[in-house]
Formats: C-alpha cells, structure tokens, sequence
C-alpha cells in the first residue's frame, strides 16, 4: 500500500504575516460566506473603511478624461479674417474688368480713328476761309494791276487795241493759275495735317488703351496680393494660436497623466511589497507518495543489511568468531 506523505513549506512567520497584510490591502478583509463585515473604527473614514473592506482592488477609480484643447483667440480670429477675407479679391476684378472694357475700348477707337473715310474729320475748318482770304487778296491785286494795264494802255493810245487785250487775257490766265494753285496748295496743306492728326489720335488711343490694360493689370495684381498678404497673416495666427493650443494641451494631458500616475501609486507600491516577499501568498503544500516494499524487496533489503552487517564484523572471521 502506498503511503502518502506532504511536507510544508512556509516562509517565516513575520513574512507570512506581512504578506497576509499585503494580500488584505489589495484583496480587502476576507469574508467567509453569511459573515458579517467589521465594524468602522474610530476615526476612520468612509473612504478608508471602504478601502479597508475592500482593498485596492476592489475600489474602481475614476478614469480621466482625455481633454482636447480649445481653439487660441488667435486661431479663432485666424478664422474670422480667412471667412471675411473670402472674395475680398473681387472689387479689385471688377475694376479690372471695368479697366479693361475701357482699354479695349480706346483700342477699338483708335482703331477706327484710322479709316480713310474719318479724315475730314480731323482737317482744319478754318481753312476754307483762310484760303477764300488769300483769293480775295490775290483778286484785289490782280484788279490793280489791271487798273496799271489800263492806264499805260491809254497813255500809249492803245486801249481797246490788240495789244492791250493779250495782256489782259494773260493777267486773267496768271490769276487764274495762281488761284488754282494756292487752292490745291492749302486742300493738299489741310488734307496732310488731317491725316497727321489722326495718325496722332489713332496712336494716342492706341497708348492710352495699352496704358489702361496695364492699370488693370495692376489691380488684378493688387487684389491677388491683398489676398496672398492676408494668406500669410491667417497662417501666422494660426501658426501662434497652433503653438499656444498644443501648449495648453500638454498641460492638460499633463495634468491627466498625473492624476492617473496618483491613482496607480498605491498599486505599485502593493507590487514593490510584493516583489520583496517574493510572490504571495508564500505558503506551499507538496505531495508526494512512496509505495510500501514488496515481501522480495524487504527481504533483499534484510540480506543486503545482513552483508553489511558481515562486512563491519571483519568478514567470515568475525562469523566464525560469532558461531564459536
């Protein structure tokens, strides 16, 4: 029959007093079934006799919350400048497309201006007069000298002859020439400055429309500008307030990591205390079993003692000396 034998191991009492203590403050007071829990102690609170009950363990604590900080005054004014600065650009395109339409405009009239057809319209008006003057006063000389040719003719007797009449024909056909020409001098004078004139014109539109292209330009590069400059004060708000708020966000997340390292405390120092008593609870039970000898073995066992016994006697001569 096998006989069962248990050994104990148990670490020293102070020991295992300490981690029964241990165990109490992390599991709380252990109850038997029906067992009634014990009283408060004197000037123990309500959260120390909870706690002494049941332990840490068995006390939830209240896990913080991850907090998200809130947008900086220079984020949210970062935002009101981007939402009002939204289409800010646009009176700057509309002057431009108002710009252009006139520089387009004096372009187009420019343009125009040089059709053969407008040139009267740039030639002198004055000039008809000038030139009716000039007539009148080569008709004026021309009457005197007729006057002088009738007078010599009469003092030579030969008024009303032959003679007098060639040359009078012939002062009439100088004036004649003279008159066509200073006509055609002063059409022709006119026509040239006309021309002159709206080639001028012409170019001057021409410039002043390209000019006003270029003025519209400028405003369509002032509104993109406007526009890129308050880009870049929205993005340095936002930069600052971006600083500021990750600051306050460490602090809160600071803050959390620090209530969660004081509600950690105590069980790290319950396993720091564990640790040094090494693993509780301490106490070990082993079983082991040794069958019973059989009769063979009992009996090997006795001839093995018996040799040995022999042996210590100093061998077949102490047996001898046994026997007698």
């Amino acid at each position: 029959m096998a006989e069962e034998i248990v050994q104990y191991q148990r670490q020293a009492p102070f020991i295992e007093e300490r981690a029964e203590q241990l165990l109490a403050s992390v599991m709380g007071v252990p109850l038997a079934p029906g067992e009634t829990p014990p009283p408060q102690l004197e000037g123990e609170t309500d959260e120390q006799y909870q706690l002494r009950l049941k332990g840490l363990a068995g006390i939830s604590q209240a896990v913080p919350a991850k907090e998200v900080a809130p947008l900086e005054q220079a984020q949210l004014t970062a935002i009101q400048e981007a939402q009002s600065g939204l289409g800010a650009y646009q009176p700057f395109l509309q002057q431009a497309q108002q710009t252009i339409g006139a520089g387009l405009g004096a372009i187009g009239a420019g343009v125009t201006t040089l059709d053969p057809s407008q040139v009267g319209t740039y030639m002198d008006p004055y000039q008809q007069q000038v030139t009716q003057q000039a007539l009148a006063e080569l008709q004026r000389q021309a009457d005197i000298q007729s006057q002088r040719t009738a007078a010599e003719g009469v003092a030579a007797g030969a008024f009303g002859g032959a003679r007098f009449g060639v040359r009078e024909a012939e002062e009439a056909r100088n004036l004649a020439q003279v008159k066509s020409q200073r006509i055609f001098e002063d059409l022709s004078r006119n026509y040239l400055q006309a021309q002159a004139a709206q080639r001028a014109t012409a170019q001057q539109l021409g410039q002043l429309g390209t000019q006003t292209l270029g003025v519209a330009q400028a405003q369509v590069g002032l509104g993109e500008a406007g526009q890129r400059l308050s880009g870049v004060d929205i993005n340095r708000l936002l930069s600052v307030g971006g600083i500021q708020q990750q600051q306050q966000q460490n602090i809160l997340e600071a803050q959390r990591q620090t209530e969660l390292a004081r509600q950690q405390e105590p069980f790290k120092r319950a396993g720091f205390a564990s640790d040094i008593l090494r693993g509780v609870p301490t106490s070990q039970i082993q079983y082991t079993q040794q069958p019973s000898p059989s009769l063979l073995q009992q009996v090997a066992g006795l001839g093995i003692a018996g040799l040995s016994t022999l042996g210590a006697l100093g061998g077949a001569g102490g047996i001898s000396s046994l026997i007698g």
